[in-house]
Protein backbone atom coordinates (compact mmCIF):
# COMPACT_ATOMS: atom_id res chain seq x y z
CA UNK A 1 0.00 0.00 0.00
CA UNK A 2 1.39 3.35 -0.50
CA UNK A 3 -0.15 7.28 0.11
CA UNK A 4 0.25 9.29 -2.61
CA UNK A 5 0.66 13.52 -1.01
CA UNK A 6 -0.17 16.16 -3.66
CA UNK A 7 -0.35 19.77 -3.64
CA UNK A 8 -1.38 20.77 -7.17
CA UNK A 9 0.53 24.29 -8.12
CA UNK A 10 2.76 24.02 -4.98
CA UNK A 11 4.56 26.80 -5.78
CA UNK A 12 1.91 29.25 -6.06
CA UNK A 13 0.02 27.88 -2.62
CA UNK A 14 4.03 28.91 -0.99
CA UNK A 15 3.39 32.13 -2.45
CA UNK A 16 -0.45 32.54 -1.06
CA UNK A 17 0.78 31.74 2.49
CA UNK A 18 3.40 34.03 2.24
CA UNK A 19 1.25 36.80 1.10
CA UNK A 20 -2.57 36.33 2.73
CA UNK A 21 -3.49 39.56 0.89
CA UNK A 22 -3.40 37.52 -2.60
CA UNK A 23 -5.61 35.15 -1.00
CA UNK A 24 -8.51 35.91 -3.44
CA UNK A 25 -6.40 37.04 -6.56
CA UNK A 26 -6.05 35.12 -9.72
CA UNK A 27 -1.76 34.47 -9.91
CA UNK A 28 0.27 32.99 -12.18
CA UNK A 29 4.50 32.19 -12.01
CA UNK A 30 6.62 33.45 -14.55
CA UNK A 31 9.33 30.86 -16.32
CA UNK A 32 13.00 31.35 -15.19
CA UNK A 33 14.14 31.75 -18.64
CA UNK A 34 15.04 35.62 -18.30
CA UNK A 35 14.61 36.05 -22.17
CA UNK A 36 12.22 39.05 -23.80
CA UNK A 37 9.45 36.36 -24.42
CA UNK A 38 8.45 34.61 -20.82
CA UNK A 39 5.54 32.64 -20.30
CA UNK A 40 3.73 31.78 -17.90
CA UNK A 41 4.90 28.77 -15.61
CA UNK A 42 1.51 28.28 -13.15
CA UNK A 43 -1.95 29.26 -13.10
CA UNK A 44 -3.97 29.58 -10.26
CA UNK A 45 -7.85 27.92 -10.92
CA UNK A 46 -9.13 31.46 -10.35
CA UNK A 47 -6.73 32.86 -13.43
CA UNK A 48 -7.49 29.63 -15.33
CA UNK A 49 -11.14 30.72 -15.25
CA UNK A 50 -10.06 34.05 -17.35
CA UNK A 51 -8.31 31.74 -19.31
CA UNK A 52 -4.77 31.94 -18.57
CA UNK A 53 -2.94 28.33 -19.35
CA UNK A 54 0.58 27.50 -18.53
CA UNK A 55 2.96 28.22 -21.90
CA UNK A 56 1.22 31.14 -22.49
CA UNK A 57 3.07 34.28 -23.41
CA UNK A 58 3.08 37.03 -19.78
CA UNK A 59 1.20 39.82 -22.79
CA UNK A 60 -1.84 37.27 -23.98
CA UNK A 61 -2.40 36.31 -19.87
CA UNK A 62 -2.55 39.59 -18.51
CA UNK A 63 -4.93 40.27 -22.09
CA UNK A 64 -6.85 37.96 -20.91
CA UNK A 65 -6.55 38.85 -17.10
CA UNK A 66 -6.05 42.42 -16.82
CA UNK A 67 -5.96 41.91 -12.39
CA UNK A 68 -3.46 39.10 -12.93
CA UNK A 69 -0.74 38.98 -10.46
CA UNK A 70 2.16 37.79 -12.05
CA UNK A 71 5.03 36.57 -9.47
CA UNK A 72 8.66 35.70 -10.17
CA UNK A 73 9.78 32.21 -8.94
CA UNK A 74 11.69 32.18 -5.90
CA UNK A 75 13.51 28.56 -5.91
CA UNK A 76 14.67 28.53 -2.52
CA UNK A 77 12.04 29.17 -0.67
CA UNK A 78 9.94 26.75 -2.46
CA UNK A 79 13.09 24.12 -2.06
CA UNK A 80 12.94 25.09 1.95
CA UNK A 81 8.89 24.15 1.74
CA UNK A 82 9.51 20.83 -0.22
CA UNK A 83 12.39 20.26 2.59
CA UNK A 84 10.22 20.44 5.75
CA UNK A 85 7.38 18.51 3.60
CA UNK A 86 9.74 15.57 3.25
CA UNK A 87 11.30 16.03 6.98
CA UNK A 88 7.36 15.60 8.13
CA UNK A 89 7.34 12.67 6.16
CA UNK A 90 10.32 11.41 7.28
CA UNK A 91 9.67 11.25 10.64
CA UNK A 92 5.73 9.55 10.12
CA UNK A 93 7.03 6.78 8.07
CA UNK A 94 10.09 5.50 7.04
CA UNK A 95 9.87 4.97 3.20
CA UNK A 96 9.21 8.31 1.69
CA UNK A 97 10.03 8.46 -1.81
CA UNK A 98 9.90 11.48 -3.67
CA UNK A 99 9.09 12.96 -7.15
CA UNK A 100 10.49 15.18 -9.45
CA UNK A 101 7.93 17.46 -8.71
CA UNK A 102 8.14 19.57 -5.87
CA UNK A 103 4.23 19.28 -4.47
CA UNK A 104 4.04 15.39 -5.33
CA UNK A 105 5.70 12.26 -2.76
CA UNK A 106 4.98 9.08 -2.17
CA UNK A 107 5.05 7.40 1.32
CA UNK A 108 4.87 3.72 1.83
CA UNK A 109 2.68 2.97 4.49
CA UNK A 110 3.00 -1.15 5.25
CA UNK A 111 2.73 -1.77 8.69
CA UNK A 112 2.31 1.64 9.90
CA UNK A 113 -1.77 0.01 11.16
CA UNK A 114 0.03 -0.73 14.32
CA UNK A 115 0.84 2.88 14.95
CA UNK A 116 -1.74 5.51 13.95
CA UNK A 117 -4.89 2.57 13.35
CA UNK A 118 -6.40 2.06 10.18
CA UNK A 119 -6.08 4.55 6.87
CA UNK A 120 -8.09 7.01 7.36
CA UNK A 121 -6.23 7.24 11.34
CA UNK A 122 -2.89 7.71 9.34
CA UNK A 123 -4.10 10.40 7.18
CA UNK A 124 -5.94 12.64 10.44
CA UNK A 125 -2.12 12.09 12.27
CA UNK A 126 -0.33 12.62 9.12
CA UNK A 127 -2.62 15.99 9.05
CA UNK A 128 -1.96 17.39 12.28
CA UNK A 129 2.20 16.82 11.83
CA UNK A 130 1.77 18.66 8.65
CA UNK A 131 -0.40 21.79 10.45
CA UNK A 132 2.17 22.08 13.20
CA UNK A 133 4.88 22.77 10.74
CA UNK A 134 2.77 25.38 7.77
CA UNK A 135 0.21 27.74 7.91
CA UNK A 136 -3.39 26.59 6.94
CA UNK A 137 -3.45 28.75 4.00
CA UNK A 138 -0.52 25.94 2.61
CA UNK A 139 -2.43 22.82 3.72
CA UNK A 140 -6.27 24.06 2.43
CA UNK A 141 -5.51 22.25 -1.14
CA UNK A 142 -3.06 19.50 0.05
CA UNK A 143 -4.78 15.78 -1.91
CA UNK A 144 -4.45 12.61 0.05
CA UNK A 145 -4.59 9.09 -1.90
CA UNK A 146 -4.31 5.60 -0.73
CA UNK A 147 -4.49 2.78 -2.49
CA UNK A 148 -1.94 -0.17 -3.76
CA UNK A 149 0.63 0.81 -5.18
CA UNK A 150 2.26 4.44 -6.16
CA UNK A 151 0.07 4.62 -9.36
CA UNK A 152 -3.46 3.72 -7.75
CA UNK A 153 -2.26 6.21 -4.62
CA UNK A 154 -1.33 9.10 -7.64
CA UNK A 155 -4.77 8.32 -8.82
CA UNK A 156 -6.50 8.24 -6.11
CA UNK A 157 -4.49 11.75 -5.16
CA UNK A 158 -5.61 13.08 -8.34
CA UNK A 159 -9.08 12.43 -8.01
CA UNK A 160 -9.42 13.91 -4.60
CA UNK A 161 -11.08 16.84 -3.99
CA UNK A 162 -8.67 19.70 -2.45
CA UNK A 163 -8.06 19.25 1.16
CA UNK A 164 -9.89 15.87 0.84
CA UNK A 165 -8.88 12.41 0.57
CA UNK A 166 -9.57 9.24 -1.36
CA UNK A 167 -8.65 5.41 0.21
CA UNK A 168 -8.80 2.18 -1.93
CA UNK A 169 -8.75 -0.83 -0.74
CA UNK A 170 -6.65 -3.62 -2.06
CA UNK A 171 -9.20 -5.36 -3.50
CA UNK A 172 -11.49 -2.36 -5.19
CA UNK A 173 -8.10 -1.25 -7.23
CA UNK A 174 -9.17 -2.41 -10.69
CA UNK A 175 -13.22 -0.87 -9.84
CA UNK A 176 -11.47 2.51 -9.00
CA UNK A 177 -9.49 3.07 -12.01
CA UNK A 178 -11.92 1.55 -14.53
CA UNK A 179 -13.77 5.13 -13.62
CA UNK A 180 -10.56 7.34 -14.37
CA UNK A 181 -10.24 9.60 -17.69
CA UNK A 182 -7.27 7.96 -19.89
CA UNK A 183 -5.01 10.63 -19.42
CA UNK A 184 -3.85 9.30 -15.43
CA UNK A 185 -1.44 7.05 -17.33
CA UNK A 186 1.65 7.74 -17.48
CA UNK A 187 2.53 7.26 -21.15
CA UNK A 188 3.84 9.77 -23.91
CA UNK A 189 0.93 12.98 -24.27
CA UNK A 190 0.98 11.26 -28.27
CA UNK A 191 0.14 7.77 -26.87
CA UNK A 192 -2.86 9.94 -25.13
CA UNK A 193 -3.94 11.48 -28.29
CA UNK A 194 -3.86 8.68 -30.08
CA UNK A 195 -6.01 7.00 -27.75
CA UNK A 196 -8.54 9.79 -27.87
CA UNK A 197 -8.18 10.14 -31.32
CA UNK A 198 -9.71 6.44 -30.77
CA UNK A 199 -12.83 7.50 -28.38
CA UNK A 200 -10.88 6.12 -25.67
CA UNK A 201 -11.65 8.53 -22.94
CA UNK A 202 -11.54 6.49 -20.17
CA UNK A 203 -10.12 3.54 -18.48
CA UNK A 204 -13.03 1.38 -18.52
CA UNK A 205 -12.84 1.66 -22.53
CA UNK A 206 -9.02 0.90 -22.40
CA UNK A 207 -8.93 -2.31 -20.87
CA UNK A 208 -11.35 -3.56 -23.51
CA UNK A 209 -8.54 -3.12 -26.33
CA UNK A 210 -7.11 -6.42 -26.64
CA UNK A 211 -3.87 -6.93 -25.52
CA UNK A 212 -1.73 -7.66 -28.98
CA UNK A 213 -3.53 -4.68 -30.46
CA UNK A 214 -2.27 -2.54 -28.01
CA UNK A 215 1.11 -3.75 -28.07
CA UNK A 216 1.55 -3.45 -31.89
CA UNK A 217 0.54 0.05 -31.92
CA UNK A 218 2.37 1.02 -28.79
CA UNK A 219 5.22 -1.62 -28.28
CA UNK A 220 5.93 -2.00 -24.66
CA UNK A 221 3.80 1.12 -23.76
CA UNK A 222 1.04 -0.45 -24.70
CA UNK A 223 1.67 -3.34 -22.21
CA UNK A 224 2.42 -1.71 -19.45
CA UNK A 225 -0.13 0.64 -19.60
CA UNK A 226 -3.08 -2.05 -19.81
CA UNK A 227 -0.80 -3.58 -17.13
CA UNK A 228 -1.68 -0.74 -14.62
CA UNK A 229 -5.06 0.04 -15.97
CA UNK A 230 -6.20 -3.11 -14.61
CA UNK A 231 -4.55 -3.07 -11.87
CA UNK A 232 -1.90 -6.56 -12.15
CA UNK A 233 0.57 -3.98 -11.95
CA UNK A 234 1.55 -2.45 -8.29
CA UNK A 235 4.72 -0.66 -7.83
CA UNK A 236 5.90 -0.04 -4.42
CA UNK A 237 7.18 2.58 -2.99
CA UNK A 238 11.34 2.86 -2.76
CA UNK A 239 13.15 4.25 -0.04
CA UNK A 240 15.24 7.78 -1.04
CA UNK A 241 18.64 7.31 -1.05
CA UNK A 242 19.85 10.54 0.39
CA UNK A 243 23.59 11.07 -0.30
CA UNK A 244 25.50 14.36 1.83
CA UNK A 245 25.40 17.02 -0.90
CA UNK A 246 28.56 19.01 -1.37
CA UNK A 247 27.82 22.74 -1.11
CA UNK A 248 29.66 25.83 -2.13
CA UNK A 249 29.21 29.62 -2.69
CA UNK A 250 30.71 33.28 -3.23
CA UNK A 251 29.63 36.18 -1.86
CA UNK A 252 30.28 39.68 -4.93
CA UNK A 253 31.24 42.87 -3.47
CA UNK A 254 28.97 44.28 -5.79
CA UNK A 255 26.13 43.02 -8.04
CA UNK A 256 27.42 40.97 -10.96
CA UNK A 257 24.98 40.93 -14.49
CA UNK A 258 27.86 40.47 -16.85
CA UNK A 259 27.57 36.30 -18.03
CA UNK A 260 31.40 35.98 -18.03
CA UNK A 261 32.04 36.65 -14.62
CA UNK A 262 29.60 34.45 -13.17
CA UNK A 263 31.43 31.80 -15.89
CA UNK A 264 34.69 33.15 -14.07
CA UNK A 265 32.87 32.28 -9.96
CA UNK A 266 31.34 29.37 -11.40
CA UNK A 267 34.81 27.58 -12.53
CA UNK A 268 36.24 28.41 -9.15
CA UNK A 269 33.35 26.92 -7.29
CA UNK A 270 33.57 23.71 -9.34
CA UNK A 271 37.04 23.53 -8.60
CA UNK A 272 36.55 23.93 -4.79
CA UNK A 273 33.56 21.39 -4.86
CA UNK A 274 35.42 18.55 -6.62
CA UNK A 275 38.01 19.30 -3.73
CA UNK A 276 35.92 18.25 -1.13
CA UNK A 277 34.74 14.96 -3.25
CA UNK A 278 38.42 14.42 -4.32
CA UNK A 279 39.17 11.89 -1.40
CA UNK A 280 36.02 9.68 -2.42
CA UNK A 281 36.88 9.24 -6.34
CA UNK A 282 33.36 9.84 -7.22
CA UNK A 283 32.40 11.62 -10.07
CA UNK A 284 29.06 14.23 -10.03
CA UNK A 285 25.66 13.78 -11.74
CA UNK A 286 23.43 15.57 -9.87
CA UNK A 287 24.55 19.41 -10.13
CA UNK A 288 22.38 22.83 -8.67
CA UNK A 289 23.41 26.41 -9.25
CA UNK A 290 21.58 28.69 -7.33
CA UNK A 291 21.64 32.51 -7.01
CA UNK A 292 20.71 35.43 -4.11
CA UNK A 293 19.20 37.87 -6.66
CA UNK A 294 19.45 42.18 -6.33
CA UNK A 295 16.44 43.34 -5.15
CA UNK A 296 15.66 39.88 -3.39
CA UNK A 297 14.49 36.73 -4.97
CA UNK A 298 16.16 33.99 -6.17
CA UNK A 299 17.79 31.62 -8.97
CA UNK A 300 18.29 28.42 -9.66
CA UNK A 301 18.79 25.79 -11.86
CA UNK A 302 18.98 21.73 -11.23
CA UNK A 303 20.57 19.52 -13.88
CA UNK A 304 21.28 15.74 -14.13
CA UNK A 305 25.06 14.55 -16.65
CA UNK A 306 24.20 12.07 -18.84
CA UNK A 307 27.35 10.76 -18.25
CA UNK A 308 28.85 11.40 -14.95
CA UNK A 309 31.94 13.07 -14.67
CA UNK A 310 34.58 14.37 -12.28
CA UNK A 311 36.21 16.46 -14.92
CA UNK A 312 36.13 20.32 -14.08
CA UNK A 313 36.44 21.60 -17.87
CA UNK A 314 33.11 19.15 -18.81
CA UNK A 315 31.42 20.53 -15.65
CA UNK A 316 32.02 24.04 -16.56
CA UNK A 317 30.88 23.90 -19.92
CA UNK A 318 27.47 21.83 -19.27
CA UNK A 319 26.73 24.66 -16.65
CA UNK A 320 27.38 27.32 -19.10
CA UNK A 321 24.99 25.96 -21.75
CA UNK A 322 22.67 25.45 -19.08
CA UNK A 323 23.14 29.10 -17.79
CA UNK A 324 22.68 30.36 -21.40
CA UNK A 325 19.50 28.58 -22.03
CA UNK A 326 18.38 29.90 -18.67
CA UNK A 327 20.22 33.10 -17.16
CA UNK A 328 19.45 34.98 -13.93
CA UNK A 329 16.74 37.42 -14.63
CA UNK A 330 18.86 40.34 -12.38
CA UNK A 331 21.98 40.94 -10.97
CA UNK A 332 23.45 38.44 -8.95
CA UNK A 333 24.83 39.03 -4.93
CA UNK A 334 25.92 35.59 -3.97
CA UNK A 335 25.97 32.30 -6.46
CA UNK A 336 26.36 28.91 -4.82
CA UNK A 337 26.74 25.49 -6.41
CA UNK A 338 25.81 22.15 -5.22
CA UNK A 339 26.48 18.38 -6.00
CA UNK A 340 23.79 16.51 -5.14
CA UNK A 341 24.00 13.33 -6.45
CA UNK A 342 27.01 11.21 -7.43
CA UNK A 343 27.94 8.53 -9.76
CA UNK A 344 30.90 5.92 -10.13
CA UNK A 345 34.49 6.41 -9.32
CA UNK A 346 35.73 9.10 -11.45
CA UNK A 347 39.37 7.18 -11.21
CA UNK A 348 37.73 4.07 -12.42
CA UNK A 349 40.48 1.86 -14.61
CA UNK A 350 39.95 -0.33 -17.40
CA UNK A 351 39.77 -4.33 -16.27
CA UNK A 352 42.99 -4.85 -18.69
CA UNK A 353 44.59 -1.80 -17.44
CA UNK A 354 48.22 -2.34 -19.09
CA UNK A 355 49.44 0.25 -16.55
CA UNK A 356 48.97 -2.30 -13.65
CA UNK A 357 52.13 -3.03 -12.04
CA UNK A 358 51.87 -6.56 -12.47
CA UNK A 359 52.69 -7.52 -15.69
CA UNK A 360 50.31 -9.26 -18.19
CA UNK A 361 51.09 -12.66 -20.40
CA UNK A 362 50.43 -11.68 -24.08
CA UNK A 363 46.72 -12.35 -24.79
CA UNK A 364 46.07 -13.78 -21.57
CA UNK A 365 43.58 -12.05 -18.48
CA UNK A 366 46.50 -13.65 -16.13
CA UNK A 367 49.65 -12.39 -15.00
CA UNK A 368 53.42 -13.53 -15.37
CA UNK A 369 52.80 -15.18 -11.99
CA UNK A 370 49.53 -16.88 -12.77
CA UNK A 371 47.57 -15.13 -11.41
CA UNK A 372 44.22 -13.51 -12.67
CA UNK A 373 44.43 -9.32 -13.07
CA UNK A 374 43.82 -7.75 -9.84
CA UNK A 375 40.66 -5.10 -11.52
CA UNK A 376 39.30 -8.62 -13.16
CA UNK A 377 39.38 -10.15 -9.83
CA UNK A 378 37.18 -7.66 -8.23
CA UNK A 379 35.00 -6.88 -10.64
CA UNK A 380 34.27 -10.37 -9.70
CA UNK A 381 33.61 -10.31 -6.42
CA UNK A 382 31.78 -7.64 -6.64
CA UNK A 383 29.31 -8.71 -8.55
CA UNK A 384 28.81 -12.45 -7.22
CA UNK A 385 28.10 -9.62 -4.01
CA UNK A 386 25.34 -8.37 -5.74
CA UNK A 387 23.89 -10.73 -7.95
CA UNK A 388 24.54 -13.77 -5.29
CA UNK A 389 26.11 -16.17 -7.88
CA UNK A 390 28.78 -15.98 -10.22
CA UNK A 391 28.53 -14.46 -13.66
CA UNK A 392 32.11 -13.96 -15.17
CA UNK A 393 33.94 -17.25 -16.67
CA UNK A 394 36.94 -18.45 -18.67
CA UNK A 395 37.71 -20.60 -21.14
CA UNK A 396 39.65 -23.71 -20.45
CA UNK A 397 41.39 -24.97 -23.35
CA UNK A 398 40.92 -29.10 -22.25
CA UNK A 399 41.73 -30.91 -26.05
CA UNK A 400 41.68 -28.50 -28.54
CA UNK A 401 42.09 -31.67 -31.52
CA UNK A 402 38.98 -33.78 -29.75
CA UNK A 403 36.50 -34.66 -32.29
CA UNK A 404 33.60 -33.97 -30.01
CA UNK A 405 33.47 -30.35 -29.68
CA UNK A 406 32.39 -30.23 -25.70
CA UNK A 407 35.50 -31.85 -24.95
CA UNK A 408 37.61 -29.33 -26.74
CA UNK A 409 37.10 -25.97 -24.16
CA UNK A 410 35.11 -25.57 -20.57
CA UNK A 411 33.92 -22.90 -18.76
CA UNK A 412 35.56 -22.21 -15.48
CA UNK A 413 34.28 -19.83 -12.97
CA UNK A 414 36.57 -16.88 -12.15
CA UNK A 415 36.14 -17.20 -8.38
Amino acid sequence: MALCVWWRDFELRIERARAPELADRPLALSDESGGTRRMVEQACPLAEAHGVRPGQRISQAIALCPSLVLLEQDPDVYDAARERVRAVLRGWSPVVEPTGERGRVFVGVDGLERLYGPPEGQIDDLEVRLGDRFPAAALEHVRFGYAPGKFGSWVAARAAPPGGRIIVPAGRLPVFLAGQPVDVLPVSPRMIQRLRRLGVDRLDRFVELPEPALIAQFGADGRRALEWATGRRVDRVYPERRERPVRVSLDFPAPVGQIELLHGALDRLIARALRRTKGSGRSVCGIRVGARLEDGGSWSIRAILKDPTGRPDRLGAFLRSRIALSPPPRAVLELSLEFFRFGPSAAQTDLFDPRHDAPRVTGSLETRDGELLPPLREASRQLRLRLGEGVLYRVLELEPHSRIPERRHALLEIA
